[in-house]
């Protein structure tokens, strides 16, 4: 057991785990879907969160930025990955922060109690006793109404991908350096994904279509790919489990199951009514219907969330629940002008194309309003009022209608937009403090700065990870909040006159300020609709 631990602290040692927020792992997004579900999560301003396997702090660091009252611990195996955390920290000067290298197994009663607590991309990469220790862990160190996250692969996808699995460690069973088995697993991949043919057979179809899926995933990690490649395929312990046995494990600790992160993954969306009504027969439970949907979707991975067991989960979804969020949204209808008067369907998309119909004058006018004062998330009162006064302008015959009556219809399409994708529409207890606008003198926070400055990726206010070219990342660095218009387009001028970045804007390489000024007054403006500079 001790050489299992020993060798897992070593594999992240020589190649630390590439860093980076998970957005469904932060307290706001835990406490909104406890508060879905009828509970009463701890409040988020003043919470106390640990991450268990927290790499180098980036998960977490982003959240103790933007909630600077709450308290933040981080715990992971790796000495060095600490380490440099602790670097980052120390030059933000973060305070609500504290890292510590710790074996799972070593740690007691000491850190106290936790609100929140993250356990992403552990509990199936650890051996079966560090798993147990997690699970203790979570039931001790949570406060009576917190909330649990864990991430684990999970069969029946990983049958496949476990196949995948053992042909790369076999082709890289003699090799040492990390690097070279990262690139030959890649070849490997490259060479499944395109076997597929009209004379193979079934088993060879599912090997290239998941290994062209695998492939296509890593492809979007860019330069942090090798990284995880090495530790979620190639690491020495990766035990993926059923759904249902993960939920009983939890139940043997004195947890239950609260919901998948991924909320539309819970519904039976994508499933012919036929198909449900047999699962539904054939389930003695919520955790069976859910198992049984996983069987059918080829499920590979979960981000589930525990709380105590003696808590009361209310799963019929009430629009009264949403009293006291916020809401943010960013649709746009397909075509203009907008019917408000009537209940004519409209369909609305957002930026990944998701579609989404509303028929209610009031839902209509909310959308609507909703992308204007985007990305701000907007009181749910006042999203209700705005709603109305629109509709009502725009020719609804709302004068006699009841506030609360019109509140539950906005609150139930607004819950049906969360329940076809998480995309659409989101809810805040805590929402961000994010500018609509550029202003006059822009202002990114110190540690997307510094994410800029280090790497292709950055996380903005929501907590989302974005992926940014070489000028939007120098452009970013710049906004310190003390610069205004003049100033940042003097630095970045002279930023593309010394070579240290390419103005690839050819329309205006005769007469580069001009263009230039255009450029990042556009850029400043998507910064601004993408939640990456501060109020």
């Amino acid at each position: 057991m001790n050489d299992i631990v020993t060798t897992l602290a070593r594999s992240y040692d020589d190649t630390p785990y590439p860093g980076r927020a998970y957005a469904h792992t932060h307290p706001d997004y835990m406490a909104v879907l406890a508060t879905l579900l009828g509970l009463k999560p701890p409040p988020i301003a003043h919470c106390r969160v640990l991450e268990v396997g927290c790499a180098v702090g980036a998960n977490v660091m982003p959240m103790a930025v933007s909630l600077p009252e709450a308290s933040f611990v981080g715990i992971d195996l790796s000495p060095r990955q600490i380490a440099k955390g602790q670097q980052t920290i120390d030059a933000l000067g973060i305070t609500n922060i504290t890292l510590l290298a710790r074996d799972l197994q070593d740690v007691g009663d000491e850190l106290g109690q936790f609100d929140y607590i993250i356990a992403h991309g552990v509990y199936s990469w650890a051996p079966a006793p560090v798993r147990d220790r997690l699970m203790a862990l979570i039931k001790r160190c949570l406060t009576p109404d917190g909330i649990a996250y864990i991430s684990y692969n999970t069969y029946p996808g990983w049958h496949i991908l476990g196949a995948i699995r053992d042909l790369m460690l076999y082709t890289v069973r003699d090799v040492e350096d990390p690097q070279d088995r990262a690139r030959m697993a890649l070849a490997l991949l490259d060479m499944l994904a395109e076997s597929d043919s009209e004379h193979a057979g079934a088993f060879n179809s599912f090997i290239a279509a998941y290994a062209g899926r695998f492939r296509a995933m890593l492809d979007r990690l860019g330069p942090l790919s090798h990284a995880f490649l090495l530790h979620d395929a190639l690491e020495a312990v990766n035990e993926p489990l059923s759904f249902a046995q993960f939920a009983a494990h939890a139940a043997q600790h004195g947890l239950q199951y609260l919901c998948e992160t991924e909320f539309p993954m819970v519904l039976p969306q994508g499933l012919k009514p036929e198909t449900v009504d047999a699962i539904r027969s054939f389930s003695r439970s919520g955790i069976d219907l859910e198992q049984y949907m996983d069987f059918l979707r080829g499920r590979q991975f979960r981000q589930t969330l525990l709380c105590h067991d003696h808590l009361k989960i209310r799963r019929t979804l009430r629009p009264e629940r949403l009293t006291g969020m916020a809401v943010a949204a960013l649709m746009r209808p397909e075509t203009q002008p907008v019917d408000l008067a009537g209940e004519t369907p409209v369909v609305f998309r957002n930026l990944h194309d998701v579609a989404f119909t509303v028929t209610a004058p009031i839902t209509k006018a909310a959308l609507l309003y909703l992308a204007g004062a985007s990305p701000r998330a907007v009181p749910f009162e006042t999203l209700v009022a705005e709603a109305r006064r629109r509709a009502a302008e725009g020719g609804a015959a709302l004068r006699d209608a009841e506030p609360s009556a019109l509140a539950r219809r906005l609150g139930g399409d607004l819950l049906r937009a969360f329940a076809t994708a998480t995309t659409l529409v989101s809810f805040h207890l805590h929402p961000p403090l994010v500018a609509t606008q550029p202003g006059e003198r822009p202002k990114a926070t110190a540690l997307a700065r510094l994410e800029a400055q280090t790497g292709i990726e950055v996380t903005n206010l929501y907590h989302d990870v974005l992926q940014l070219d070489p000028f939007d990342r120098l452009l970013l660095q710049v906004l310190d909040g003390q610069r205004d218009r003049a100033a940042i387009v003097r630095e970045m001028t002279g930023a593309i006159a010394a070579g240290r970045v390419q103005y690839v804007n050819e329309a205006h390489v005769s007469a580069p300020r001009a263009g230039l000024e255009v450029e990042i007054e556009q850029r400043l403006r998507w910064f601004a609709q993408a939640a990456l500079l501060v109020a």
